[in-house]
């Protein structure tokens, strides 16, 4: 890993931190003291898809700021994965969001960092829509690569759908890529909410100077679980895992599992 990037990604990450844990303020304009906020909750946090593996939430106001790492295994690659997420209110419908993951046993560590804006919401516009823009240091292609996913999710009562678009652009060897991502969600009771995740993403950049091991396509999908308890969560997730190398005929499939411990702020 470039020891740049990383050290501008962690920065970044502690920049938010330290805006979003910030103390609001207490008058409001007019002179009269400012309503409470509403309690941080893990709960409602987990409401939006915060904590997923794979989907993003299309919305960033369920809290001031939250945080998952998580770690698992993939049969199909034949190695553990690891991966984390910190985002952070900036300004207004303004977010930061940072991370670091690793994806073994022949992986890189990749750090990663976006801006993302809610573009709409839900009890304006019908939908929410957050627009996501940012970079990370080793894409699907293998190489550093500077991603833009759109997020849009909308919510039936207790069942949240959401759907993530995304296009990466590699900055090296003309490589670039599609994904897309979608995921639903019910709460089944007020602290454990259950559903479905997947996600899909292609290559879409083809000639012979190729990275090495550079994977065509993969996909990842299966149940999840999430269990809240005041700001905190537990997540779990299983599923099937396939993937297919450029240069290496065949597909090679698998199982997935993963375990996410997340935080609301």
């Amino acid at each position: 890993m470039n020891a740049r990037t990383a050290l501008l990604a962690a920065a970044l990450t502690l920049t938010a931190s330290r805006a979003a844990l910030a103390d609001p303020p207490a008058i409001e304009d007019g002179g009269e003291p400012a309503a409470p906020a509403p309690a941080v909750s893990a709960e409602r946090t987990a409401d939006t898809g915060a904590y997923l593996p794979y989907t993003v939430p299309a919305r960033s106001d369920a809290q001031r700021a939250y945080a998952w790492v998580q770690g698992g295994y993939d049969s199909a690659r034949g190695g553990a994965t690891i991966d984390s997420a910190v985002q952070a209110n900036l300004a207004g419908r303004v977010s930061l969001r940072a991370g670091v993951g690793w994806t073994g046993p022949s992986g890189d560590v990749r750090p990663s960092v976006a801006l993302s804006v809610d573009a709409l919401r839900q009890e304006s516009h019908g939908v929410n829509l957050a627009i996501y823009g940012g970079y990370t240091g080793q894409g699907f292609n293998l190489v550093p690569a500077a991603t833009v996913p759109a997020a849009v999710s909308r919510s039936f009562g207790r069942l949240n759908l959401l759907a993530n678009l995304g296009y990466g652009y590699g900055l090296e060897q003309g490589e670039h890529y599609g994904e897309a991502r979608v995921a639903g969600l019910v709460r089944v009771h007020r602290l454990l909410t259950v559903g479905v995740d997947a996600r899909a993403r292609l290559d879409l950049e083809r000639d012979d100077d190729e990275p090495t091991n550079e994977p065509d396509w993969d996909v990842f999908a299966g149940p999840v679980a999430t269990l809240t308890a005041g700001r905190f969560a537990v997540g779990a997730g299983v599923g099937y895992s396939a993937v297919k190398y450029r240069l290496t005929p065949g597909t090679t499939s698998g199982m997935v599992a993963n375990l996410t411990l997340g935080a609301a702020f």
